[in-house]
């Protein structure tokens, strides 16, 4: 007898899918300033093997900022490495802000004040649950 275990992911969070041509660390620094956060990079990477039998994998950077008294998480993610995507059917999306809060800003504030940033090409909000690769977005 054979089992298969299938695991059900909760996928409570927003996400924005941003494109620029910037370098994550001015993208970074922008929405900062923008949103009045203070987002540094980890030192953990989003870690994905694309290919099994050739144990290619690229890494992603991560950039977080939590704040405690709000319950508030906020992350930028690239969404670009070496010719892969963390999201393939987002291509046109050079990084993600996941906001996981139960009161945080509204979409349209975070979606305004990230267009009002000069060198941010497009912010879409994007719905998850339509991602096929969402499960890479759980770490």
């Amino acid at each position: 007898m054979k089992y298969h275990l299938e695991e059900e992911y909760e996928y409570d969070f927003d996400l924005y899918g941003i494109s620029s041509h910037e370098k994550d660390y001015r993208i970074c620094w922008a929405i900062n300033n923008s949103l009045g956060l203070s987002l540094e990079r980890t030192t953990e990477n989003i870690e994905v093997i694309f290919n099994q039998q050739e144990k290619q994998n690229s890494q992603f950077p991560i950039f977080k900022f939590e704040r405690d008294d709000m319950l508030e998480t906020y992350y930028l993610i690239g969404n670009k490495h070496e010719n892969q995507q963390l999201i393939e059917e987002q291509k046109h999306v050079d990084f993600f802000l996941m906001v996981k809060s139960s009161d945080a800003m509204s979409s349209h504030n975070i979606i305004d004040n990230l267009r009002d940033i000069p060198f941010v090409l497009s912010v879409n909000k994007v719905d998850v649950t339509m991602l096929r690769s969402k499960k890479n977005l759980i770490f």
